[in-house]
């Protein structure tokens, strides 16, 4: 299994509301998207390792990649 940061659209059909998450996601051995982290927090063993978190899911982010959606790990 592999992972790394993407952006993904949400919808709140109660508000109307969209907004965007930057969350990990998780790809099976085949690159299909298998699930994303629906509660990231930033963590490390120290202020520098949160720092290169950071790093990494900013770089991840900067990606050309397609934008997900929630349907996208929900295959009919």
């Amino acid at each position: 299994m592999t992972w790394n940061y993407r952006i993904i659209k949400k919808y709140i059909p109660i508000t109307g509301d969209t907004f965007y998450i930057l969350t990990e996601v998780f790809y099976d051995k085949k690159g299909k998207f298998m699930a994303y982290s629906d509660g990231d927090n930033i963590l490390g063993s120290s202020p520098e390792e949160i720092i290169e978190s950071l790093e990494i899911m900013l770089a991840d982010a900067k990606k050309d990649q397609p934008i997900l959606t929630e349907e996208d790990f929900n295959p009919l």
